[in-house]
């Protein structure tokens, strides 16, 4: 019976589907390198984000197929994986309405400081700005796959003007296609929905924040690379922007030192966006349908090497 490598907190959908498809379920944290290998004879596996390059995959010589848990693969050294014949697939879409869901709820919070609002109940807290609503704002997306779409239909509702940035034209249900140019200069709220590649790191500096409106709140619910980070606090800090909501860093998981956790303008979480019940259980059985169609000999339907 072939052997596949899964993480504890996956969906039971996708459980159920491998078992039902005659394949041993072995999970584990995925913590450390040590959890992959430890498993050195599994065929396939499903990953969440601990990184894989060749030190583990020269250790894995059944493995045939890595089933990225979500739709960024950064994580998996493809070049690697393509030396050892081993699939990558990732699960496009399956998680966009949590993640967009989250790129408002980061709109709401960052814009109106909601958070440093609550903790003014409990703690001394000084200088909390009054923020600005998204209702009839210029929202700026960059990225615009099946995440920032979900985000420009969701926003539907605030009445806003949507400025959508993409490396191919698409129908933007509350707005139109435009340079990253007007979306930098127009938009109250710019939103990153882009994943982490050579050309997007650090494309967010402080060229950018300085040709921000100074109203402007970012949103980032990509990856931290994107965004040149000191940057962003400096930015913060002199009030080149009015402030930021984040799910993703430059570095994770966040250190407690970080200086963004410090900073009044600015709503932080733990790179949670992709996490719902209903995420969970879409995006899981995708990975598990994607494992057993390579490990059946068939092609996949999101190979991304």
């Amino acid at each position: 019976m072939k052997k596949v490598l899964v993480f504890d907190e996956i969906a039971e959908t996708a459980i159920t589907y491998l078992k039902a498809n005659d394949l041993e379920v072995i999970s584990n944290k995925q913590n450390d390198d040590n959890d992959l290998i430890a498993h050195s004879d599994a065929d396939g596996m499903i990953l969440m984000m601990h990184p894989v390059s060749e030190k583990i995959l020269s250790q894995m010589p059944k493995l045939k197929v890595i089933a990225r848990y979500g739709v960024g693969y950064d994580n998996v050294n493809l070049d690697d994986a393509d030396a050892h014949g081993i699939i990558v697939t990732n699960t496009p879409g399956a998680n966009a309405t949590a993640v967009a869901e989250t790129a408002v709820m980061h709109m709401l919070m960052a814009g109106r400081s909601f958070y440093q609002q609550r903790l003014s109940i409990t703690e001394d807290v000084n200088n909390i700005q009054i923020g600005q609503e998204v209702t009839n704002k210029t929202i700026g997306i960059i990225g615009f796959g099946a995440i920032g779409q979900k985000i420009d239909q969701l926003l539907t509702g605030f009445n806003v003007k949507v400025l959508a940035y993409a490396r191919h034209n698409k129908v933007v249900k509350n707005g139109r296609m435009a340079s990253l140019e007007e979306i930098y200069t127009q938009s109250d709220f710019v939103v990153l929905a882009l994943p982490a590649t050579s050309e997007t790191n650090n494309m967010i500096d402080m060229a950018v924040f300085k040709k921000m409106k100074s109203n402007a709140v970012l949103v980032n619910i990509g990856r931290g690379t994107v965004i040149d980070e000191q940057a962003l606090i400096n930015a913060l800090k002199s009030g080149e922007i009015a402030g930021a909501g984040l799910d993703v860093v430059a570095v994770e998981p966040i250190s407690e030192d970080n200086e963004l956790l410090s900073l009044p303008n600015v709503f932080v979480t733990p790179h949670v966006a992709a996490k719902s019940r209903e995420a969970f259980d879409t995006v899981g059985l995708t990975a598990a349908e994607e494992v057993v169609r390579v490990l059946n000999g068939q092609a996949p339907r999101y190979q991304v090497n």
